[in-house]
């Protein structure tokens, strides 16, 4: 296996489409060649992204990852869009009267109260064709410079597991990417999961305990924080459905902020997890942005979207590094305390 060091570590967060804004970020740090990643953690679509950079630089490097990261975006934009896209036009008008709604708005509302078992029995998902077509997965398991791990939740227990690079296949991808209302879950080696952003968004203490470098850049999709208290049934659900998406990752923060202020705190601090927490230096990538999309935008891979926001991914990396490359290896970037705390 490719034993490349790199000198920093990614921990990509899931959140549906939202996704794209990871690729950009992906892309301006291969454009860079300052930056070499060790490993990748990430659930959802940050491990799909971390699995398509991962394969494509396996197979030719940063210019391949880029051409593999872009056609695996346009190949989940084309496909997801034939199956929401909108009726003719008059169509529903002639039927009900009413304005014509999204297949997609229709579809999410169906699920409220249908399981996936009812609405699609043969679980039927465009993205296992896309996996199969674009993703080698021996290379993954070989031949990676990359440590990836990718999070799944445990439905029986809840709990989240971790899978490492000999273990990926397209059902691990699959399954990490597992919205209970909308596929079933996956089974593997007996032990059934649904999505990774349940019990972990994103994971980072495989990135603590496993890789040799100190400085990991978490990529965000859900807003830390949020001013207005939310009032609407749409705004109730979207906010319900976003702290249960990042109230595993907050709880990370706040355990590692904490111990890292407490080691500060005590001179002996010679142990290995001690140390290890000692020298981690955590920088986050975000856009307020994402506090302006309803959640069902998580849903919505139209071309212009996706697009959208892979060029806000792009810029924000850009600004990213302008602003803070100089921390790499030397300290974090963000204050953990008064952020998570």
């Amino acid at each position: 296996m490719n034993t490349t060091i790199g000198n920093l570590n990614l921990a990509l967060q899931g959140g549906g489409s939202h996704g794209a804004f990871t690729w950009g970020v992906l892309d301006r740090f291969l454009d860079d060649d300052r930056l070499a990643v060790e490993g990748i953690s990430g659930v959802s679509s940050g491990a799909m992204n971390a699995c398509i950079l991962a394969c494509g630089m396996s197979a030719g490097g940063r210019e391949n990852a880029k051409n593999l990261l872009e056609q695996f975006w346009r190949e989940i934009s084309c496909r997801f869009e034939q199956i929401f896209c909108p009726p003719p036009a008059g169509c529903w008008e002639r039927v009900s009267g009413l304005d014509s709604p999204s297949a997609l708005n229709n579809y999410l509302a169906l699920t409220r109260e249908l399981s996936p078992y009812q609405l699609n029995p043969f679980d039927l998902n465009p993205l296992r064709d896309v996996l199969a077509e674009l993703v080698d997965f021996r290379k993954l398991q070989e031949d990676c410079p990359i440590k990836l791990f990718v999070g799944a939740t445990q439905v029986k227990t809840g709990k989240l597991r971790i899978f490492t690079n000999r273990e990926l296949t397209a059902d691990v991808l699959l399954a990490t990417t597992c919205l209970p209302s909308i596929h079933h879950a996956v089974e593997i080696d007996g032990e059934y999961y649904w999505d990774g952003g349940y019990s972990g968004n994103p994971p980072v203490f495989p990135l603590i305990f496993n890789c040799g470098n100190p400085d990991v850049v978490v990529v965000l999709l859900y807003p830390l924080r949020r001013e207005a208290l939310p009032f609407t049934a749409d705004e109730i659900h979207q906010r319900t459905s976003e702290l249960s998406f990042n109230n595993t990752f907050l709880r990370e923060m706040r355990a590692i902020a904490f111990s890292k202020d407490q080691i500060r705190r005590d001179w002996l601090r010679a142990g290995n997890l001690e140390k290890k927490l000692d020298r981690l230096n955590l920088h986050l990538i975000e856009d307020s942005g994402f506090s302006q999309l309803d959640s069902r935008s998580r849903y919505n891979a139209g071309a212009e979207f996706i697009q959208t926001l892979y060029q806000r991914g792009y810029q924000a990396a850009d600004r990213w590094l302008d602003e803070n490359y100089r921390h790499i290896s030397q300290s974090s970037s963000v204050d953990l305390a008064a952020l998570f705390c």
